[in-house]
C-alpha cells in the first residue's frame, strides 16, 4: 500500500482504493463478531456507563489509527484517490464504481472525532464540491467561445445528468443538491445573459426557428436560478415586444389615411396612398399575425415552459403591451371579428372556429380599452344582423357569451338586446304578412330598440342629418311603410316607430332590352331607380327616355346630397353601371344627368349592386375623431356614475381615495386618468351631487 501512496497513478489510485475497501470490509466483519460475543457488555455495562458501543468504539480505532494516523493521513490519500477517479469519469475514462460506492460508504459511516459530521461531510465533500467548481468554470469559459445557446445549454443538462447519476452511483445522496447547485452556478448563473446573448445562436434564433425542445432544456436549467430566470423572462419579454413593433411598422401606411382623404394634391415623388380596402386588407393581416404570433409564444408555453405561471405572465404582459401599443387595437380586433364571422369561417370545421373566437377573445382580455371595442364592436355586429352578412349564428352567440364570462351581463345586455330585437322582427314579419297576405311582394322591417342599437345612418352633417329624417318612400311603398306602422302600433300599444332606410336593402327585377336581372340593392337606390320606372310609367315614353339631374332626383327623393352622390356613384360609376352618366366622371355634380341604362348586360342574372364604402373598413381619420368622441363621453357619464356609486356608500372621501377607487372599478372597461376623474368630480360638484369640506378641500362630502 506505500508504494501505491507513493505513486499515485489511476491505476495505482485504483489500487488504493481497493485495498482500503478490502481493509474496511475485513474490519467491519471482525467488528462484528467482536459485537455479537461482547453482547451482554454491551447491553448491561456499557449502558448504564454511558460509553460507546463495542461497534462505535471499533469505528473509531479504525478512523484514528488507520485513515487519520498522525504520521501520514491515510484519508487524504483516499481522498486523492476518490477524486482523482471522479475527474477520470467526467474525462470519459471507465473507473470501478462498485470500489468507489465502498469507500464513500466508509467515509459516510465514519464520524469524526467530534462525532458531530462524518469523515465524507468533514475531508472528501468539500474538496469534491471545490474542484468540481473549478473543472465547470473552466468548460463555461470554453464552450462560450465555441457552443451556441442550444448547443450549450445541452452540453450543461449532459454534465448535470451525469453528475447526478453519479452521485446515485457512489457518492453520498447528500452531494447531490450541493453538487446541482455548484454547476448550475458557475455553468449557467454566472453567465445567463451571455448564454442567451450569443452572436446568431442565442436565444432570440431559438425562438425563430421555434426550437421548443432546445427552449425546454434552456428553460429547465434556467427554472431553479431565480436571477437567470428573471433574465430569461426579461429576454422573451423583450423579443416579443420587439416582433409587436415590426408588427406595428407593417400599419404605417394607415397614418396617411388622413392624407388620402384629403383634397389636396399629393406633393411630387410621394408614393400613392393605399386604398381603403388595401388598408383594410393590411389591419386584418395586423390582427392575423398577431394570432399567429401568440400561437407560437402558446405552444412554447405548452412545450417548453411547463405551464409556468410567471413565464405565461411574461408572455402575456407583453403581449399586452404590444396591443394597447397600438391606437387603434380595438377597431381592428372588432373588424377581424367582423370578417370571420361573415366570410373567414368558411369552410372551417367547429373546433376551427371555437379556437378563433377563443384567441380573438384572448386578444380583447389584453385590451385595456374595452369600451372601445364595445363601440366597434356593436357597430359591426348591427351591419352584420341588418344586412344579413353573418356566416353563423351560433358563432355569434357563442363569441357573446364568451365576452360576456369575460366582462359580465352588463358588458353584453345591449349585444344580447340586439339578438331579441332580431328575434322579435323576424316574428312581426311572420304576422304583418298574415294580416295582408295581398301585397304583392315580401316585406320585413328590423324593429329596433335605440338604446341597444349604435347610430346606424352614415356619416353625414348635422343638416343632413336632419334631412334624413324627413325622407319619404316613393308612393307604391308609402302605403305598405303605413299599414306596418298602424300594424306594429296595434301589436306594441304606446310605442314610436322612426323609419331609418340608411341599413335597408330591397331584390328588384328590372328589364333591360329583352334581358331581366334581379338587382339587389340598398333602400337608399331602389328609390332612385324608382324615379326612373315611375316617369317611364307616366306616358307612352319608356324609362329609356327618362333624365333627372342630381338635383332632380335629391328633390324627388329627399335623400340628402352627401348620401345621394355615393348612391348614385354605386349605380352609375362602379362595376354595375344601371344608370348611365353624362358627363360620365367619377365625381357627381349637382347638374349631371342620369338616364336609365337599357344596354346593360351581365352574365349573372343575380347582380348585388354594393354601395361605395358600403363594406367594414378601417376607420378614416376623421372618423376616427368621432368615435373617439363618442367614446370619450361614454367614458364621461361612466366616471361620473362611478364616482357617485362609491360616494353614496362611502358618504366622505379623500381625493386621493377616491381615484384609486374609481380607477379600481373602471379598469374593467378602460383606464381612467387622473384628470378625467377630477374634471368628473368637478362637473358633479357643480352639479350639487357633491361638495367639498370646508376644512379640506381634498376631502368630498356627498350630498344626498
Amino acid at each position: 500500500m506505500e508504494a501505491v501512496r507513493s505513486n499515485p497513478t489511476l491505476a495505482n489510485n485504483e489500487a488504493l482504493l481497493a485495498s482500503v475497501r478490502m481493509l474496511w470490509s475485513e474490519h467491519v466483519t471482525a467488528m462484528l463478531v467482536i459485537k455479537d460475543v461482547l453482547m451482554y457488555v454491551d447491553k448491561v455495562y456499557v449502558k448504564n456507563a454511558h460509553l460507546p458501543s463495542v461497534y462505535e468504539m471499533g469505528m473509531g480505532v479504525f478512523r484514528d489509527q488507520v485513515l487519520l494516523a498522525s504520521r501520514k493521513r491515510l484519508s487524504t490519500d483516499v481522498a486523492k484517490a476518490v477524486l482523482a477517479q471522479v475527474a477520470a469519469e467526467r474525462r470519459g475514462e471507465h473507473v470501478d464504481r462498485t470500489v468507489l460506492r465502498g469507500v464513500v460508504n466508509m467515509l459516510v459511516e465514519l464520524q469524526d472525532t467530534d462525532h458531530l459530521r462524518t469523515v465524507y461531510e468533514e475531508g472528501l465533500e468539500p474538496q469534491l464540491l471545490m474542484e468540481s467548481r473549478a473543472y465547470f468554470s473552466s468548460m463555461a469559459k470554453a464552450r462560450l467561445a465555441d457552443h451556441g445557446a442550444a448547443a450549450y445549454t445541452q452540453a450543461a443538462q449532459n454534465d448535470l445528468d451525469a453528475e447526478m447519476d453519479r452521485v446515485r452511483a457512489y457518492l453520498a445522496p447528500s452531494t447531490g443538491t450541493a453538487l446541482q447547485s455548484v454547476l448550475l452556478d458557475e455553468l449557467i448563473d454566472k453567465h445567463a445573459d451571455s448564454i442567451l446573448r450569443i452572436p446568431e445562436a442565442g436565444l432570440v434564433q431559438l425562438l425563430d426557428r421555434r426550437d421548443a425542445a432546445a427552449l425546454k432544456v434552456l428553460y429547465g436549467l434556467y427554472l431553479p436560478l431565480p436571477a437567470a430566470l428573471s433574465t430569461l423572462q426579461s429576454s422573451i419579454h423583450g423579443h416579443v415586444l420587439e416582433l409587436g413593433e415590426r408588427l406595428a411598422a407593417s400599419l404605417a401606411p394607415l397614418a396617411a389615411t388622413a392624407n388620402a382623404d384629403g383634397k389636396g394634391e399629393k406633393p411630387a415623388g410621394q408614393p400613392q396612398a393605399l386604398t381603403l380596402a388595401a388598408k383594410t386588407a393590411m389591419a386584418l393581416r395586423w390582427v392575423q399575425d398577431l394570432l399567429e404570433l401568440y400561437d407560437v409564444y402558446d405552444e412554447f408555453l405548452h412545450a417548453s415552459f411547463n405551464e409556468n405561471p410567471s413565464m405565461r405572465q411574461t408572455i402575456h404582459d407583453a403581449f399586452i403591451k404590444v396591443i394597447n401599443a397600438n391606437s387603434r387595437a380595438a377597431e381592428l380586433l372588432s373588424l377581424f371579428i367582423d370578417d370571420n364571422l361573415k366570410s373567414g369561417l368558411r369552410r372551417k370545421s367547429e373546433q376551427e372556429i371555437d379556437h378563433v373566437l377563443e384567441r380573438t377573445v384572448l386578444m380583447f382580455r389584453f385590451l385595456q380599452n374595452k369600451d372601445a371595442f364595445e363601440h366597434y364592436y356593436k357597430l359591426h355586429l348591427a351591419k352584420r344582423l341588418l344586412l344579413g352578412r353573418t356566416l353563423s349564428d351560433d358563432a355569434e352567440q357563442s363569441l357573446v357569451s364568451k365576452l360576456k364570462v369575460e366582462c359580465g351581463s352588463q358588458f353584453t345586455l345591449k349585444l344580447e338586446g340586439m339578438f331579441k330585437d332580431m328575434q322579435l322582427s323576424a316574428d312581426l314579419a311572420r304576422g304583418f304578412k298574415d294580416v295582408d297576405p295581398l301585397l304583392g311582394f315580401d316585406m320585413s322591417a328590423s324593429v329596433l330598440t335605440p338604446t341597444y342599437w349604435p347610430p346606424l345612418a352614415p356619416q353625414v352633417s348635422e343638416e343632413a342629418q336632419k334631412e334624413m329624417h324627413s325622407i319619404e318612400p316613393p308612393a307604391p311603398l308609402r302605403g305598405v311603410v303605413e299599414s306596418f306602422t298602424k300594424y306594429y302600433l296595434q301589436q306594441r300599444s304606446g310605442r314610436r316607430l322612426t323609419w331609418q332606410y340608411s341599413m335597408g336593402s330591397a331584390d328588384i327585377k328590372l328589364q333591360f332590352g329583352n334581358r331581366t336581372y334581379e338587382l339587389n340593392v340598398s333602400t337608399y337606390q331602389m328609390f332612385i331607380l324608382m324615379l326612373f320606372a315611375d316617369s317611364g310609367s307616366g306616358d307612352d315614353s319608356d324609362s329609356s327616355e327618362v333624365s333627372l339631374t342630381t338635383t332632380e332626383i335629391q328633390q324627388h327623393t329627399g335623400i340628402p346630397n352627401e348620401v345621394l352622390v355615393r348612391q348614385l356613384q354605386s349605380l352609375a360609376c362602379a362595376k354595375y353601371r344601371i344608370l348611365t352618366k353624362a358627363p360620365m366622371s367619377r365625381d357627381v355634380r349637382p347638374t349631371d344627368r342620369f338616364t336609365f341604362n337599357t344596354g346593360f348586360k351581365s352574365a349573372q342574372y343575380r347582380i348585388r349592386i354594393p354601395a361605395v364604402a358600403a363594406k367594414s373598413s378601417v376607420e378614416t381619420e376623421k372618423e376616427k375623431s368621432a368615435s373617439m368622441a363618442t367614446i370619450g363621453m361614454e367614458r364621461q357619464y361612466l366616471a361620473e356614475a362611478a364616482i357617485v356609486r362609491i360616494m353614496k356608500a362611502r358618504k366622505q372621501m379623500l381625493h386621493e381615495q377616491l381615484v384609486t377607487e374609481v380607477i379600481n372599478q373602471l379598469s374593467a372597461r378602460f383606464l381612467p386618468t387622473p384628470k378625467m376623474i377630477k374634471d368628473a368630480v368637478g362637473r358633479l360638484i357643480d352639479r350639487d351631487y357633491l361638495q367639498r369640506s370646508p376644512d379640506d378641500p381634498r376631502l368630498y362630502n356627498y350630498l344626498a
